[in-house]
């Protein structure tokens, strides 16, 4: 009766072990597919990294931009503030005091 058991424990672990061998195994297709696929996935992940590089790009030369947006504004600002109060744009100038002209520096000699 024990021979009878193990015989049977014996033929159960082997039918056990080819069906799940041949579960387990990958065919040619699925290969192939799983291939493509990987190699897919590395392209993408490619163009992702060349997309986020760009992207950095673009943002520093936005920001640049922007900068001399709000540069040109300040002075279109600035001209307009003085253009709206003309003739008196600078109020504090006296029209019958003489300019002073700069005096040209002689070049020292060593």
């Amino acid at each position: 009766m024990k021979h009878r058991h193990s015989v049977a424990l014996a033929l159960a672990a082997i039918g056990t072990a080819l069906t799940m061998a041949s579960c387990c195994n990958i065919s040619d297709e699925q290969l192939a597919k799983i291939r493509q696929l990987r190699a897919e996935e590395k392209q993408l992940t490619a163009d992702i990294q060349k997309a986020e590089s760009d992207r950095s790009k673009i943002q520093t030369e936005l920001s640049s931009r922007q900068g001399e947006v709000r540069q040109c504004n300040q002075r279109l600002s600035f001209v307009q503030d003085k253009k709206s109060k003309w003739p008196n744009v600078w109020p504090s100038w006296d029209p019958t005091v003489p300019v002073e002209e700069p005096v040209a520096s002689t070049p020292k000699k060593k």
